[in-house]
């Protein structure tokens, strides 16, 4: 007749760890059964058909001492442990360097990466650069051209007319003192009597004209 046994049970009745025994029973050693998701151990009456092939001094010492069923079996259980703890340190050291072969490829990758991002990042700040530099040039000449369109503009036609007051006819030809400033009213009224399309008069206010020169009106104020 065969009874279940908890693991933990047999361990210590049989003086083995559990491993030992989940060993066993891994490897078909150990007849178990698992009911409501926990492995029990069918045991069988296994003592007694060992007690029947002993000698009666081995039966005597057995009774007195049952943990010490089968010594030899004990030593195949601890190796057995043993070799299940080999197999896991081993499982461990290669998922270690598996670890850190994968670790050791990310990281290169990650710098291969940082490395193109650099390259791609210094690319930028030269075109960048470039790219502002031609703006600036451009500007510049676009500026320029500005300038000169506007300095052409400026230019009169012949059908536009421009006109400066006396006093800034004074101003511009740097005449300060009042006695050649009466000077030059004076030559500026004759040429006007003498129509001189140089100037015109309004309101009793003598104006001239931008665009022509006065040297002759202006010589020998001294």
């Amino acid at each position: 007749m065969s009874r279940l046994v908890k693991p933990i049970e047999y361990a210590k009745s049989e003086g083995i760890s559990r491993q030992a025994v989940y060993a066993k029973i891994k490897k078909g050693l150990l007849p178990s059964k698992t009911i409501d998701g926990k492995i029990y151990i069918i045991l069988e009456k296994e003592l007694n058909s060992r007690l029947e092939t002993k000698e009666p001094e081995v039966i005597e010492s057995v009774q007195r001492a049952p943990h010490l069923i089968d010594v030899q079996e004990l030593l195949n259980s601890k190796e057995q442990t043993i070799s299940v703890l080999k197999e896991s340190i081993s499982d461990l050291k290669q998922t270690n360097t598996e670890i850190n072969t994968t670790l050791r490829g990310e990281i290169e990758l990650l710098k291969q990466v940082f490395t193109e991002m650099r390259n791609l990042y210094v690319k930028q700040v030269d075109y960048m650069s470039t790219e502002k530099r031609l703006e600036l040039e451009n500007k510049y000449h676009l500026n320029r051209i500005k300038e000169e369109v506007i300095a052409v503009e400026k230019i009169p036609n012949d059908e536009e007319e421009c006109w400066i007051t006396l006093d800034e006819f004074f101003e511009h030809s740097n005449i300060f003192k009042e006695k050649q400033k009466i000077k030059v009213v004076k030559r500026l009224k004759k040429a006007h009597m003498n129509a001189d399309r140089r100037i015109k008069v309004e309101n009793d206010e003598i104006y001239l004209s931008c665009y022509h020169y006065y040297e002759d009106i202006l010589n020998k104020l001294q």
